[in-house]
């Protein structure tokens, strides 16, 4: 109810209503367009787990967690909490489907894979690239200064360019590519000089080549099957000397193990996608043609793993 709660309360601006000034409820409705009663009960749930406060007067007033639920926030959690939408709520409760079939849920309620869906629908397509954005722009600066890249680095599946970006202007990199679908890169107006767009698919042949290659939170969108396959893509685009990065969490590994776990459970209802563990992955990257060369965790929650082809 908790998620849910904060998922409406984001959804009718209520931060933003309350940063111009405090509201009672009364005036709160009106502004939301909303059942006053209803609101009423809405809000003082909400008070009690701290996200508004409630003064003497009537008026309610930000918290410190409500001021980063706005959407004009520094690190606002306002696009991860709105992409949480109807139709994941609905895959999450049909959890029990996915664990006796092994399938997604998602699948089974909508007709058709996730990413499929999105393309058709333009405003859940926003907010889950908003949301991936927002959990990305912390993560990337961190990837950016703790990994020592070098020379040309390609970022796999890389969306609008933002991870490549910050390598490019906080690294010696002498040039960053940017490899995703036609239809994302394009979307990529604002990439360093030295960056360039490749359009392509995980799924086909990889026309470029580099020193570092980087593929962040992709595997865990897909099955070991898939998953196998964009990995021999990239391993036939490496030279003998080039390294791959694998940016996942790592269900026996990362620090934040119930949060990796919480997440793995909805990628299963979701993609059909999965967390994994240390052997899991290994697994993995030999099929491809690969080994593990080292784990460096980045937070409590991802790791790189950095790889090498194997020898002949």
């Amino acid at each position: 109810m908790l998620a849910r709660a904060l998922f409406v309360a984001v959804d009718l601006n209520i931060a933003e209503h309350l940063a111009s000034k405090p509201m009672t409820v009364d005036e709160i409705s009106i502004v939301t367009h909303t059942d006053t009663s209803s609101l009423k009960r809405l809000l003082y749930f909400l008070e009690l787990h701290d996200v508004f406060k409630k003064r003497d007067n009537g008026n309610y007033y930000l918290t410190a967690f409500s001021q980063i639920m706005r959407g004009d926030a520094p690190n606002s959690i306002k696009p991860f909490l709105l992409h949480d939408d109807e139709t994941r709520w609905n895959s999450f409760g049909h959890l029990g489907y996915s664990i006796s079939t092994g399938k997604a849920s998602f699948d089974m309620l909508y007709g058709g894979d996730y990413f499929a869906y999105l393309k058709n629908n333009s405003l859940l397509s926003v907010r889950f690239n908003d949301a991936m954005m927002s959990i990305s722009a912390q993560e990337d600066a961190t990837i950016a200064v703790k990994i020592a890249f070098e020379k040309v680095v390609v970022d796999i599946g890389g969306g609008k360019g933002q991870l490549i970006s910050n390598i490019a202007t906080t690294s010696s990199i002498t040039q960053g590519i940017l490899f995703d679908l036609p239809e994302v890169v394009v979307q990529a107006n604002d990439l360093p000089s030295i960056c360039s767009k490749v359009p392509g698919s995980f799924f086909e042949p990889i026309s470029v080549t580099a020193d570092s290659f980087i593929l962040k939170r992709i595997l865990h969108d897909w099955d070991d099957e898939e998953a196998v396959k964009i990995l021999k893509n990239i391993s036939n685009a490496m030279r003998d000397d080039s390294k791959l990065y694998i940016i996942e969490g790592i269900l026996d590994y990362s620090v934040d193990k119930q949060l990796l776990s919480a997440i793995d459970l909805a990628l299963l209802t979701i993609f059909q996608g999965r967390e994994r563990t240390k052997e899991e992955f290994e697994t993995l990257i030999n099929a491809a043609g690969l080994e593990i060369v080292a784990i460096q965790p980045l937070n409590d929650l991802i790791c790189a793993i950095e790889c090498k082809k194997i020898a002949l």
